[in-house]
């Protein structure tokens, strides 16, 4: 039986799915773009309010940073004890996001269109 991870999608699409659209990366994404594209992950902590574990934060962060919508300006292996601030990609998020537009777009020749 095949994985759910060998279903078709558009290559331009794949930086999405590692995006994984839940609420806390979306929600990363909404308080960089707030807050004029940069935080540190403690801002980035208090604007995602009580609700949210900063370990949660840290974990989505690196997995947004891994597909490239945000940067981390100190090296991943050198954070530990030092103050890391994220700037939003938003380029590359628009231009995704555009691209599961066009995808998703039906097409003039779909079976509805025509009938």
């Amino acid at each position: 039986m095949p994985a759910y991870s060998d279903a078709p999608l558009p290559v331009e699409l794949d930086a999405l799915v590692g995006m994984g659209m839940n609420r806390v990366k979306l929600a990363i994404a909404v308080a960089l773009a707030e807050h004029g594209g940069c935080l540190s992950t403690a801002e980035l902590v208090a604007a995602l309010g009580e609700g949210v574990a900063p370990t949660t934060v840290a974990r989505n962060l690196n997995e947004l940073e891994d597909r490239g919508y945000v940067a981390g300006d100190v090296p991943r292996d050198e954070r530990r004890r030092r103050r890391t601030h994220w700037t939003l990609a938003h380029a590359k998020l628009h231009a995704d996001l555009r691209a599961l537009i066009q995808a998703t777009t039906p097409s003039a020749e779909s079976p509805t269109a025509s009938g």
